[in-house]
């Protein structure tokens, strides 16, 4: 048996088996998507944004670190992440400034309490007219000490070094350069 139906005027006559696989393909054409996924989205983003941030670490009611940022990210495991550089000043116990550093990026890790600073990091001590710079130092709160394993230039009045990792306390009152590999001598009268 045939079967015909109109289309834009036009008849179109098509057999009782075409016609009924027609209306099966069309039926599986329109039926909505039952298969949705349905797992739980977990967001793993920053939980807050601030600009402009400050955070102060002391130690006995003395203010030891005074940390800026442009953008601060609280995650939610703790850790804080400065994806446009930080400046850090530190202090001696009478308050003066002994040393400053400044970087690109920051992270910080709660669970270890450390920051990680990269990209352009720079350690000017005050106290005793040094720069160190190097891409990346870590700054430990609590203990109060500074390190890398990279390479390290530093500056004095008189010397320039070049080494291979630093150990230092974090107002650079005492440093240890692990791997020297090179002592500049600088004479200021030529115009450095």
């Amino acid at each position: 048996m045939e079967t015909a139906f109109f289309v834009n005027d036009n008849i179109y006559v098509v057999s009782r088996t075409y016609s009924l696989l027609l209306l099966i393909a069309f039926i599986m054409g329109c039926k909505p998507d039952t298969k949705q996924d349905t797992t739980p989205q977990i967001y793993t983003g920053p939980l807050s944004k601030l600009t402009n941030a400050t955070i102060l670490y002391s130690d006995s009611a003395v203010v030891k670190a005074h940390v800026n940022a442009e953008e601060l990210l609280d995650m939610q495991n703790g850790d804080r992440e400065v994806p446009k550089g930080m400046h850090i000043t530190f202090f001696k116990d009478d308050g003066s400034t002994s040393a400053t550093l400044r970087a690109d990026y920051a992270y910080y890790t709660k669970e270890e309490d450390r920051w990680k600073a990269t990209g352009n990091v720079v350690v000017n001590n005050i106290t005793n007219k040094e720069i160190l710079k190097t891409e990346e130092l870590f700054w430990e709160p609590k203990t109060e000490d500074v390190y890398t394993e990279k390479f390290v230039k530093i500056e004095t009045p008189g010397e320039l070094m070049t080494g291979t990792g630093l150990k230092a306390k974090q107002d650079f009152s005492e440093w240890t350069l692990e791997k020297p590999e090179g002592v500049i001598e600088v004479n200021d009268d030529e115009g450095r």
